[in-house]
């Protein structure tokens, strides 16, 4: 059995096979607040959650970003074909009898603590040949014993320059001398419709915040990709707002509509944008809402109100 040809085959760019960790230092950081909410569902000891697994694969599926004028984060689109790419390749292994399950692992720490990657000072993860510009898609296993050729562990290596670039365009002010803070990230706070009024303010794409990868000198190969037609069309703000999701969820994963969370974004990017145009849209959304996404629009309305 030939991991890395499979991973290959199913559209991965690298594969690290691993043996199953165990982190009870960051279970212990999650539970004092270190880490942003939407890690609850991240399981610090995988050999407890996992007891039949083996081995931990990570699939690494790099993506360009998009160029300025998009209106979302180049992230999505790959990380919705990065996660079918994973099913296939879970296919794959089930032909061969191999049990698999997606794994919820705290992927940062993993990389780094085998000498994969590195810590930047925006708290993102920096792979050799990737930047910061990758997905990780990981998987639990059991393997039989034959095919446990576990990647060699890598020394601790350092990669930021530290040029706090990143601190400087970091529209929350979430990095600085102290480290990083995700209590400050506008990335933390975009989970669902329920956004405080200081990210929506902030907010400048659909669906995340890459300042701090733009301007990034680790990044600087990584060439933007073009736009297509398929995604200006389906992210277009007055496509979003009339309700017709159906093109943009096949883009970006279905999982992007739950609680109303990508009608919300495009209400406050229509309003960060000045777009008065879109108030009637915005004013019949609200009136069909309820709960956080409601207060969402009527955000995004009052804010375009004060410009008419």
């Amino acid at each position: 059995m030939n991991l890395a040809e499979l991973a290959k085959q199913a559209g991965f760019s690298a594969a690290y096979l691993l043996p199953v960790p165990q982190y009870d230092e960051w279970t212990r950081r999650r539970a004092s607040g270190a880490f942003a909410p939407q890690t609850g569902w991240i399981e610090g000891d995988a050999a407890a959650a996992y007891p039949w697994a083996n081995a931990l694969l990570l699939l690494i599926w790099p993506y360009a970003p998009l160029p300025p004028d998009a209106v979302l984060s180049g992230y999505y689109p790959a990380s919705n074909r990065s996660y079918h790419a994973m099913q296939t390749l879970r296919e794959a292994l089930a032909g061969e009898g191999v049990r698999t399950e997606r794994a919820a692992v705290p992927v940062k720490t993993i990389l780094v603590d085998w000498g994969l990657g590195t810590r930047l000072d925006s708290d993102l993860i920096f792979l050799p040949g990737f930047g910061t510009r990758f997905i990780v898609q990981a998987l639990m296993a059991a393997l039989p014993r034959e095919a446990l050729n576990y990647t060699p562990k890598g020394a601790p290596f350092e990669a930021c320059i530290h040029c706090n670039r990143c601190r400087r365009v970091c529209p929350g002010g979430a990095i600085g001398p102290g480290g990083y803070d995700w209590r400050r990230c506008l990335r933390a706070y975009e989970e669902g419709p329920d956004m405080p009024p200081w990210v929506m303010e902030r907010m400048s794409c659909l669906l995340g915040c890459e300042v701090c990868q733009d301007v990034c000198p680790l990044n600087h190969f990584i060439q933007p990709r073009p736009m297509t037609e398929a995604e200006r069309e389906a992210f277009a703000l007055e496509k979003l707002l009339s309700g017709d999701l159906k093109p943009a969820l096949a883009i970006i994963g279905k999982n992007m509509k739950k609680g109303g969370k990508l009608t919300a974004q495009a209400a406050v990017l229509a309003a960060n944008q000045g777009r008065t145009d879109l108030l009637p849209l915005l004013e019949a959304q609200a009136a069909q809402a309820e709960g956080p996404l409601k207060e969402t629009l009527l955000w995004a309305i009052s804010h375009l109100q004060k410009e008419a």
